[in-house]
């Protein structure tokens, strides 16, 4: 696919306000369809190179953006690409619309709920980290499940955080996607962080840590006997 072609799909995705009564008749949804299907990592610098060219505020651009980023976290799911991906996670610095960051951390969880990829040490995720402290609540809750896709101390620091606040109902939301994220990258040594659900009266936050504990107890079981995992 060349670059002409990428733009004719990106304007399909951005087609808007067509009166069909089936939402999959319509240009956008078959659009979104035919970029899940891309494989060819030969997209990976026109992708960015695109993003980059329609910086700005102007809707245009940010929309162009928008299903530019769409296209390329899809496109991580099959094809991987770590580059690519630190260029994606660098992104979430350079936007501050809560619709296109919400869209983009999404992403960023479908990467290891979807294809069980799981980031590189060496990827720098700060501005993950970052947004997992976000005060808008939408952007700091897919923030906390994205880091899911992210481990290492620094994401179970901020999990962490959140899991031993007194006051669950104002956290509940907070504590129920932390849970969720220590499914996959939780270590034995935030159990006990866990274990304080398993008797809560909030049936998701009891559900999720009951969970988490199960799968990091699995995990440890089948680590290698010297301390070292695959990431």
């Amino acid at each position: 696919m060349d670059k002409k072609a990428l733009l004719d799909l990106i304007a399909r995705i951005n087609t808007k306000d067509e009166s069909f009564a089936i939402s999959t008749e319509t240009t956008r949804w078959k659009a979104l369809r035919e970029a899940e299907l891309l494989t060819d990592a030969a997209l990976f610098p026109q992708l960015m190179e695109m993003i980059d060219e329609h910086e700005g505020k102007d809707k245009k651009k940010r929309d162009v953006r928008d299903a530019a980023y769409f296209i390329l976290g899809r496109l991580l799911e099959t094809s991987f690409d770590k580059a690519a991906a630190s260029f994606f996670i660098q992104r979430l610095k350079k936007e501050n619309d809560k619709h296109i960051l919400d869209s983009m951390l999404n992403r960023i969880t479908d990467w290891q709920r979807s294809a069980k990829i799981m980031l590189p040490a060496d990827v720098d995720i700060s501005p993950i980290l970052s947004l997992a402290k976000d005060e808008r609540r939408r952007v700091r809750h897919s923030a906390i499940h994205a880091l899911g896709t992210c481990p290492g101390s620094e994401s179970r620091k901020v999990l962490a955080h959140y899991l031993t606040q007194a006051d669950e109902k104002t956290w509940q939301y907070e504590m129920y996607y932390a849970n969720i994220a220590l499914q996959t990258i939780g270590e034995p040594a935030d159990i006990p962080l866990l274990e304080r659900f398993l008797k809560s009266r909030r049936p998701d936050l009891k559900l999720t840590a009951q969970y988490a504990i199960a799968y990091i107890k699995e995990r440890s079981k089948a680590a290698p006997s010297d301390g070292s995992h695959n990431v």
